[in-house]
């Protein structure tokens, strides 16, 4: 009686192990190529340089474009946001489209760059970020000072803003300056109103050297408000609401005690990718210059909801070197065939021409890193079941996490036009 007891409860502890192996194990994830990458795939073993690319949907661009003017009119002005979209011939199409005429730029060699080049030079540039005094000579020493007086130098504190003035009059410069104001994302600047009189101040009475532009405040946080019921959307736009309460908040003290600080080409920025499709609600009482430039090209880190009508439109190819069936690792060939028993998705292995890109998988489907196997940068390993149904030589698509880093880093950009490469266009490199 006793046995028959034990051999039951062993026939059941396995058919309960048995189940819970059947939910736990991995499915076959692998797909082939939709129709959309699967003609990118040929056109690029077809005509393409073969080695790792990056691509730019034309198409999927003009759309994005048409999207963001649509949201974008007067008198709310657009300023492309430049380090998003790293290249002069990028930066010139977009400006044809858009006939924007403001640029919003982050890094010193690219400020030499435009600053230096016939048609960018007479932009209006507005700094991103607040510069290192060294940073301010290093420009001004390879631009002529009419050009540099005419940028508009982004200011946090009181401390930088006396730092400003003292090169300034060292200089015998007049610095157009932008104050930097927290409206909510607590990552500098002036913290409230109250403490940005002194600067007012110093700027009314040194107006030799220092001229105020307006003010700069940025708002991303706004797209993470956390939603538990309700629309996403709604959140986002009353998290922004919010925020713009506390930018007018800082116009209209500034203005009652300095209002002759104050024009009609007063710099009032706001904006990111993110929310910029939101400012036209609130017309221009508050914000009158917003700030865009990854939704045009939309990297994975720009998934979000407000950004729904965006297509993603940057991608990056790299080539199939080797393909594999098994996955075999090192030091483990005696149990590496256990690895695609259990998961189908270890069927075989391809080696890619680069890899260890800041981008995410995007076709074909189911490939996957081998974290026993390591990244490297310069074959890249994926795991994929026979689904995936690659070889040597075709592509594995991916879209880059933020479009900056990744553009500048390969060197150039592959243009796509209906599905085909149309040209090249250079990046630049900070």
């Amino acid at each position: 009686m006793k046995i028959t007891k034990i051999k039951w409860i062993l026939l059941g502890s396995a058919f309960l192990l048995s189940l819970f192996l059947f939910f736990i194990k991995p499915r076959d994830l692998g797909k082939q190529y939709d129709s959309y990458f699967r003609i990118l795939n040929e056109e690029l073993k077809a005509h393409g340089p073969g080695k790792p690319v990056l691509l730019l949907d034309l198409d999927r661009l003009d759309e994005n474009l048409r999207i963001l003017k649509q949201n974008l009119t007067p008198p709310l002005h657009y300023r492309i946001v430049v380090k998003s979209l790293p290249s002069l011939d990028l930066l010139r199409y977009i400006v044809r489209s858009t006939g924007s005429d403001r640029l919003m730029v982050f890094h010193s060699g690219d400020l030499v760059m435009l600053l230096g080049d016939p048609e960018f030079k007479n932009f209006d540039i507005l700094l991103g970020k607040p510069m290192p005094l060294n940073a301010l000579k290093d420009i001004l020493s390879r631009t002529n000072a009419s050009d540099f007086q005419k940028i508009h130098w982004l200011v946090d504190t009181s401390e930088r803003l006396n730092e400003y003035l003292r090169f300034a009059k060292s200089e015998n410069l007049k610095l157009s300056v932008n104050l930097e104001i927290d409206i909510g994302l607590h990552r500098g600047g002036f913290p409230d109103p109250n403490t940005i009189l002194p600067s007012l101040e110093l700027i009314k009475n040194q107006s030799r050297h220092l001229q105020f532009s307006g003010f700069m405040g940025y708002e991303p946080h706004v797209a993470s408000v956390p939603v538990i019921f309700g629309d996403k959307n709604e959140a986002i736009r009353k998290s922004l609401k919010d925020s713009l309460e506390v930018y007018s908040t800082f116009i209209k003290f500034s203005k009652e005690k300095y209002p002759d600080l104050f024009g009609k080409e007063t710099i009032r920025n706001g904006g990111g990718s993110k929310t910029y499709r939101f400012y036209q609600k609130f017309g221009n009482e508050i914000v009158n210059d917003v700030s865009v430039g990854s939704a045009l090209v939309k990297p994975t880190d720009f998934d979000v909801v407000s950004l729904e009508e965006h297509s993603p439109a940057v991608f990056i190819a790299a080539p199939i070197l080797k393909r594999i069936e098994g996955t075999k690792i090192p030091f483990l060939e005696s149990f590496s065939f256990l690895f695609p028993l259990w998961d189908p998705n270890q069927q075989l292995t391809y080696f890619t021409y680069g890899g260890a890109f800041s981008a995410k998988k995007e076709s074909p489907s189911g490939l996957q890193d081998n974290s026993l196997f390591g990244i490297s940068t310069n074959q890249g390993i994926l795991n994929g079941s026979f689904q995936t149904g690659l070889f040597p030589n075709d592509f594995v698509f991916f879209r880059p996490t933020q479009s900056e880093k990744v553009m500048a880093e390969l060197g150039e950009i592959h243009l796509i036009r209906k599905g085909r490469l149309s040209g090249k266009w250079k990046t630049f490199v900070n």
